[in-house]
């Protein structure tokens, strides 16, 4: 009965179906393999054989065939009874001539003979990324982010081919929508429709005095003609800290104590029955009480349309992510209008309006004092709260500072931001070749701080602050644009540009102490002890004129010239002007016929250039004399008896000052192969940046203060690489990849007179006193980021005690190589122990595709770089700070008759810990899964009149490190400055996040 049933069915399938078969080539008449080809509305389907063939049962009621391949124009073919169907592919020419923005135009990808790197908003679509950062991070070879504090909105560091300045801001300039130095942060990231990383000075010269650090170019999504389409994304999230550090139990630490003070020739400080309370009951985690698993959701709407006439894009944006560390948290309201019109075939206007306003709870990056560094300091023998509910205030045994809840719960450091940027600008074309582009901008920024202590973090002497900062940028840009081919053959761009800008800042603050009515916090300052008040005031100006040629022969040989004249306020007029040039070469060498009839490249193009770019790393009144009337500085007592208040001279006038200046060469490679399956982009460049700005001190006799100078050299060198393609294209599955990799090197060159630069230290009374002098040292001959500090020799051991008491020091004491031979400890053994610049930064995107479903896995690394963890240091030594030693660590220190191979000091009345060493100098090295997204797109259909997209996912989900602190990324240092780098005392770490959100289409 099986068989006939058998037989029946195949007889009947065979009735309905009928066989198509036939081969796929592209134009050139070469077989295709890997072409998809499916009958409409089915999911039947197969690709096609290394010989381009394919062959399917298609049913007889079906009538059209989908042939779709990557670089191609999907093309569907109605079957009409045919057996046999032959297809021709055509190339997607959309693909071909991609269109890149430039700075002041766009250009054909193909054509761009500078280091440009292009997102789309496709390429972080399966990451839930809440700023721009976060779509840069790990996408773009030769530019490094790093997430210096993981508080919500928390500081971050962009740096483009490296530093460039010493005094100055490294951060890379950002364009958005043509409106120049706008801030990042007031974006919402899913208004951006494309980002583009101008690397080379052949891209950044054209922003001269400000494109040394590298240009970000953020162009917003516009409307669409064709249709409109509303769209609604909520988010939910949660999070939680990347991992707790191992810290000792109550009662462990209880016994440790108790044997540290019979080491120091002291009485236990706890009982027996104490210590198996504790082991009973258990003690406080103070870790546990300062993080948190943290909630955060977020909403954002999207409305385009338009006609033939007028586009418009309209948006909002709300963000709420409470932060990992109790009592933080971060809130982005965001409304953006963007609308396009066309008046006529010459004339055509746009006006793009954004209004976003971020507010931050206690996201200021940790420290010393901080809640995180102090979790790991006091005790877990003590209780958060006494017996009659308020703070514990006093550590007897861990740190002298304040209870690490209280400096959570009882401190508001608040800053609100709110932000207005228009922008708006007319197109006329007075003939096919040649239009005008007039634009005006403006950009708006009220930031309001408002700062509170309470009793239980102040010694009962509460205070509070406010401060009111407003900016104001203005921006004309005005651009002649001329376009023709020649004969067909000659293609030239001229482009011819004035620029205006014009910035100012005013601000005041005041500042109360010992207030009144603690409760009342900032908002009643006069209720207090004592008043201070203060008022600033900036304003500077640039003008700029530039032009540049881009010149193409045959489509093949391309030339790039471009020259920038930038005059600046900020500089005396000896000084105020300065000029930048580049130039450019291409070479399309996939267009000539020797390298054609290969039939392997599609894109085949070598290409350098050369250009100098400059930075204003002065603040707009730093050519003129600064005056201190303060009472610290200027004050002075003529009688013994009484002090008269005065002024004196603070930093000494130079108007000799200049422009830094960067000399850079770049040499570029691009490939495409197998039908734009495969690309791969390579680049060698050097940087050399001459007059540094450094800030140099004055002799007494010379009035004392310091005078800025351009006194500095500086080299930077890297290599990039970047791949991406294809892998895998079969049936309903897709995997597509992307690799970049960057090697980099900065080396300072000069300091002028000088033989080296200390940096203010980074921590102020760190070790309590051990360490004692600045952590970083700017050398020739060294990149920035070095740190100064003694080299680590681990402990004494047993046989080399005759060695270590001549230096007062014992076995298990630490052991510090003394560079003199002075038999001494000192200043004088100080040397460069170690950098925390990354050598190499390194990202890999994947997305695999079968069907509906679609999983997203990115990974990112850092590489080739030190940290200095003074976190771990805080908990693994005992000083006055934090007088005993929390970390489980301690546990295999160095025990005289039993464990005498350890390199963890013994507990020894004559050791010192100095923090300021190579002991607590760490690899910082890591691999990270930044982002793990699974996704579900329903079928079209399942819900009439909506598109629907789910997906869950995970950010931070692992990390591959050595490093003993909380996270290997986040710091103290600031974002501005390279001086510093890496180091880490309880800096804001970052989160482990899981998403779960939907994506519904209108």
């Amino acid at each position: 009965m099986c068989i006939l049933l058998f037989v029946f069915h195949s007889f009947i399938a065979g009735a309905q179906t009928a066989g198509v078969s036939g081969i796929v080539k592209d134009e050139k008449g070469i077989a295709l393999p890997g072409v998809s080809v499916g009958i409409k509305g089915t999911t039947v389907g197969q690709i096609t054989d290394n010989n381009g063939h394919y062959s399917l049962n298609v049913p007889k009621e079906s009538r059209t065939l989908v042939f779709s391949y990557i670089g191609f124009l999907k093309q569907e073919v109605q079957i009409n009874g045919r057996s046999t169907i032959n297809v021709v592919l055509v190339p997607d020419s959309k693909n071909l001539s991609e269109v890149v923005v430039i700075g002041y135009g766009t250009q054909k990808k193909s054509d761009v003979t500078g280091s440009l790197s292009s997102l789309s908003s496709k390429d972080f679509k399966d990451q839930p990324v809440t700023r721009v950062d976060q779509a840069l991070q790990g996408r773009v070879a030769g530019v490094q982010v790093v997430s210096n504090s993981g508080a919500p909105g928390g500081d971050v560091k962009i740096r483009v081919r490296g530093s460039n300045s010493i005094l100055g801001d490294n951060n890379p300039l950002y364009v958005i929508d043509g409106f120049i130095g706008g801030d990042f942060n007031n974006l919402n990231p899913d208004d951006i429709a494309n980002i583009e990383v101008l690397k080379d000075a052949s891209s950044t010269a054209i922003y001269g005095s400000r494109g040394a650090n590298g240009v970000v170019l953020i162009t917003t999504k516009k409307g669409n003609a064709e249709k409109q389409e509303i769209t609604l994304t909520p988010i939910f999230y949660t999070s939680r800290v990347i991992k707790k550090m191992d810290l000792l139990s109550a009662a462990d630490f209880a016994a440790t104590v108790n044997t540290r003070n019979t080491a120091l020739g002291l009485a236990p400080y706890f009982t027996q029955a104490q210590i198996d309370n504790f082991k009973a009951n258990g003690g406080t985690n103070w870790q546990d009480q300062v993080f948190r698993t943290a909630p955060g959701q977020e909403y954002k709407l999207g409305y385009s349309g338009g006609n033939a006439k007028t586009q418009f894009y309209i948006s909002g944006d709300y963000l709420n992510q409470n932060g990992i560390v109790i009592n933080s948290n971060y809130k982005r309201y965001a409304l953006r209008s963007n609308i396009n019109s066309k008046f006529s075939d010459k004339l055509s206007t746009r006006l793009n309006i954004s209004a976003i306003r971020r507010e931050n709870l206690n996201t200021n990056n940790q420290g010393t004092g901080g809640s995180v560094n102090q979790a790991l300091a006091w005790a877990p023998t003590t209780p958060v709260r006494t017996a009659a509910g308020t703070y514990t205030l006093v550590d007897p045994l861990g740190s002298i500072r304040y209870n690490p809840v209280a400096l959570a719960n009882d401190v508001e450091n608040i800053v609100d931001n709110s932000n207005i940027t228009l922008n708006g600008g007319a197109n006329y074309h007075f003939f096919k070749d040649l239009s005008l582009d007039v634009s005006f901008g403006v950009d708006y920024q009220n930031i309001q701080g408002k700062n509170y202590s309470g009793p239980s973090v102040t010694n009962n002497i509460p205070n509070a602050s406010r401060t009111s900062t407003e900016l104001f940028n203005l921006q004309n840009t005005n651009t002649l644009n001329y376009s023709h081919i020649f004969n067909n053959v000659h293609s030239l761009n001229v482009t011819a540009v004035f620029e205006q800008q014009k910035y100012t800042s005013t601000g005041f603050s005041a500042n109360a102490n010992s207030l009144t009515f603690a409760n009342l916090g900032f908002d009643n300052l006069a209720l207090s002890t004592t008043q201070s008040a203060g008022s600033t005031y900036s304003g500077s100006a640039l003008i700029s004129y530039l032009g540049r040629v881009n010149y193409a022969y045959k489509d093949k040989y391309l030339l790039t010239v471009s020259v920038r004249r930038d005059g600046s306020s900020k500089f005396q007029p000896t000084n105020q002007e300065s000029t930048f040039p580049s130039v450019a070469l291409g070479w399309k060498l996939s267009e000539e016929p020797f390298i054609k009839k290969l039939n392997v490249f599609d894109t085949f193009k070598i290409r350098g250039s050369w250009g100098l770019t400059g930075s204003q790393a002065i603040n707009p009144y730093a050519t003129l004399s600064t005056y201190l009337s303060d009472a610290f500085s200027a004050a002075n007592s003529f009688n013994n008896t009484s002090v008269s208040s005065g002024i004196v001279l603070g930093n000494a006038a130079n108007p000799f000052l200049k422009w830094e200046t960067t000399q850079a060469e770049d040499l570029g490679l691009d490939l495409s192969l197998f039908n734009n399956r495969l690309s791969f982009t390579a680049d060698a460049y050097m940087k050399n940046t001459r007059d540094l700005l450094l800030s140099l001190p004055l002799p007494a006799y010379a009035g004392g203060g310091n005078i800025i100078s351009n006194v500095g050299k500086m080299k930077n060198s890297g290599l990039e690489f970047n791949i991406g393609g294809t892998p895998v294209q079969s049936g309903k599955f897709t995997w597509s990849s992307s690799f970049n990799i960057t090697f980099q090197k900065n080396l300072v060159k000069s300091l002028g007179s000088l033989a080296s630069v200390f940096s203010d230290k980074s921590v102020a009374n760190a070790g309590a006193g051990l360490s004692t002098q600045p952590e970083f040292i700017i050398k020739p001959g060294y990149a920035l980021g070095s740190y100064w500090g003694l080299k680590y020799l681990g402990t004494w051991k047993p046989s080399e005690a005759a060695e270590a008491a001549k230096y007062g020091n014992k076995p298990g004491d630490s052991h510090y190589q003394d560079l003199n031979g002075d038999n001494a400890i000192n200043g004088s053994d100080f040397q460069i122990i170690g950098n925390g610049t990354p050598k190499q930064s390194l990202g890999w995107n994947n997305t695999f595709t079968y069907g509906d479903f679609s999983v997203n896995i990115f990974v990112q690394s850092l590489l080739g770089f030190s940290k200095l963890d003074y976190t771990y240091a805080s908990s693994i030594t005992a000083n006055a700070d934090a007088k005993q030693a929390t970390n489980v660590g301690v546990l295999n220190r160095y025990i005289p008759g039993v464990n005498e191979t350890s390199n963890i000091p013994a507990f020894s009345s004559t050791n010192k810990d100095y923090f300021e060493s190579s002991r607590f100098l760490e690899n910082g090295n890591f691999v990270r899964l930044k982002n793990l997204n699974v996704s579900y797109h329903l079928p079209k259909g399942t819900i009439k009149g909506v598109d629907l997209k789910l997906f869950v996912g995970a950010t931070n989900l692992f990390t591959i490190t050595k490093y003993k602190g909380f996270d290997p990324e986040s710091t103290n240092a600031g974002s501005g400055s390279d001086v510093t780098q890496s180091i880490d005392f309880g800096s804001y770490p970052n989160s482990k996040t899981f998403n779960a959100g939907a994506v519904f289409k209108f």
